[in-house]
């Protein structure tokens, strides 16, 4: 009888001592290990009327910017996601809308990250003028970042067609081309286009975002 116990009780510690393994993993899987906002291009049309929930979607940086580990995300990586929600303009309804949700970030030697992230603003397609690559990814909990820091939304004004403003607004360079601020939300540079928490719509007609089309992806870096 009391071996029996003794082997009852080490099979409950055993039980314990895996259930808190995981519970730590889990944890360890949704922390985020940093957060910030960067640029995207569109490479692939994105057109509510041909989009449906569950459709995959992928855009690639438009510059270059490093992790709070010092891991190097190079411009052109490809960041990848699904549509969460997506309406055509119909008869009778002239409202259209289309939702992305941004999940698998590829960086370097084939590795991937884990993301959360969502639209933050659009600007209409633009050459990349030539110039330094952008600056880190911060992990700050809010405010702009200054010199060379990304954290929380904030850019240096060196960056690929990026300048820092101070609220985002929308700006344009001595070219007439709208630049980016990794501070501004919503459509910058386009008519009739809105976005607002991530959901962008259109009156009379279908939300489209052609090849080029630059975006403000917020993100928290889940590793």
């Amino acid at each position: 009888m009391k071996h029996l116990a003794i082997v009852f009780l080490g099979i409950l510690f055993a039980t314990a001592a895996v259930g808190y393994g995981q519970s730590s993993s889990s944890a360890g899987e949704s922390a985020a290990v940093g957060h910030g906002a960067f640029p995207v291009k569109v490479t692939k049309t994105l057109d509510s009327s041909k989009l449906k929930e569950g459709d995959a979607v992928e855009v690639e940086t438009a510059g270059s910017f490093k992790l709070p580990d010092g891991t190097l995300v190079p411009k052109g990586s490809k960041l990848t996601g699904h549509v969460t929600a997506a309406k055509a303009r119909a008869k009778g309804d002239s409202d259209s809308q289309l939702t992305v949700a941004f999940d698998k970030l590829d960086i370097t030697n084939g590795k991937q990250l884990s993301i959360k992230g969502m639209v933050q603003a659009v600007f209409p397609p633009a050459d990349e003028p030539a110039g330094p690559n952008m600056a880190t990814m911060g992990t700050s909990g809010g405010g702009s970042a200054h010199g060379s820091t990304v954290g929380g939304g904030g850019v240096s004004s060196g960056g690929i067609g990026i300048t820092s403003t101070k609220n985002g607004a929308e700006t344009q360079s001595s070219s007439g081309q709208v630049v980016m601020d990794t501070k501004a939300v919503g459509v910058q540079g386009m008519h009739d286009l809105q976005l607002e928490n991530g959901v962008l719509t259109s009156k009379g007609k279908n939300v489209k975002l052609g090849s080029g089309v630059r975006l403000v992806v917020h993100a928290d870096i889940l590793g």
